[in-house]
């Protein structure tokens, strides 16, 4: 799945400056010319395709560092790689001149580079992740463009976790030096340089914390729907965990009790309750309820409600954070 509709060029091999002491030297130059200029989810998609050039760049940097943990440099360098898998499905980089601006025009401005820090790049990707998950919730999900950069963005989210929990760290440990970073590129973008930068860098209104308020819950199908695989896999978790033994005993019951608290939330909310008595999924292998977690998850962001899809952005990263130390996710997460 590729954004279209798309009248610029896109190229895929990133320029990057620097953002600070060696981190914050910026290009001033202006976002658009007078012939060309991105808006609208345009926009929106080269800020996504930006920050995965970004983060390609800085996590093969911290890879080749982390010659001391053998985690460590993997996550970095399969994060490397999904950055590049999902800068190519989104297009890659704006260029509308396709590689030589003609006379009187400038090139699109260099990428600002991710912070250096692994604590602060964690945290970068994780709060990227959910600016653009945010983006793509409000647009209408059913789209291709929307659900692509959804699926960017859950798969950034999933990298982030991956490359905190091989380093030891909390995913927002690194908050205030990334908010730093942020707050540096974005004096340099209110002078025009076009970047990844988030416009309030504390002020997500997306989170993994699962909470579900709003009028004709009951008709949501895919609400309803995702309430019964929450439930149902909560009720296989223990039999995966005394058959397969691939989950410890604090795993099982906190991940199972954590979808059951969600589900009792959805109910509570007005969510149709089409849950099965005593049910148990034939797969006990954690990819597959990872996999089909993250399904239901997702298909709410084409719920005709606000407070659905939010709830599924919700829901997906929660489920991300619960299945990232468990199995394999992909780069892109949630695609059709």
């Amino acid at each position: 799945m590729r954004f279209s509709n798309l009248t610029m060029t896109t190229r895929r091999i990133p320029g990057l400056v620097a953002a600070g002491t060696a981190l914050f030297a910026l290009s001033a130059c202006s976002l658009s010319t007078q012939s060309t200029a991105l808006t609208g989810f345009a926009a929106a998609r080269d800020q996504a395709a930006r920050t995965e050039a970004a983060a390609s760049a800085r996590a093969t940097q911290l890879a080749e560092l982390a010659t001391e943990c053998a985690p460590c440099s993997s996550a970095l360098r399969t994060a490397a790689s999904s950055s590049d898998t999902r800068l190519e499905t989104l297009g890659g980089l704006w260029d509308p001149w396709g590689g030589t601006p003609p006379e009187g025009q400038e090139a699109p401005d260099p990428v600002s580079e991710a912070p250096t820090d692994v604590a602060a790049f964690v945290s970068w990707m994780a709060r990227t992740a959910t600016r653009d998950l945010q983006i793509a919730t409000e647009e209408d999900a059913q789209s291709d463009k929307a659900r692509t950069l959804a699926a960017s963005a859950l798969g950034r989210y999933a990298d982030a976790v991956s490359i905190a929990r091989a380093y030891g760290i909390d995913v927002n440990a690194g908050n205030s030096q990334a908010s730093a970073v942020n707050d540096r590129v974005n004096t340099v973008s209110s002078k025009g340089v076009q970047s990844w930068d988030i416009e309030s860098y504390n002020e997500s209104s997306i989170s993994s914390t699962f909470t579900l308020s709003g009028s004709d819950l009951a008709s949501s199908k895919e609400l309803s729907d995702a309430v019964a695989m929450w439930d149902c896999t909560a009720s296989t978790l223990p039999k995966v965990h005394s058959n397969t033994d691939t989950l410890s005993e604090t795993d099982t019951y906190d991940m199972s009790g954590a979808l059951l608290v969600r589900a009792d939330i959805a109910l509570q909310a007005g969510a149709a309750d089409t849950r099965t008595p005593r049910c148990e999924l034939d797969s006990l292998d954690t990819a597959t309820l990872a996999s089909n977690l993250l399904a239901v998850d997702t298909a709410m962001f084409a719920s005709k409600s606000e407070a659905v899809r939010s709830a599924g952005a919700s829901a997906a990263l929660a489920d991300i954070e619960q299945w990232a130390s468990h199995t394999t996710l992909p780069a892109l997460i949630g695609t059709r």
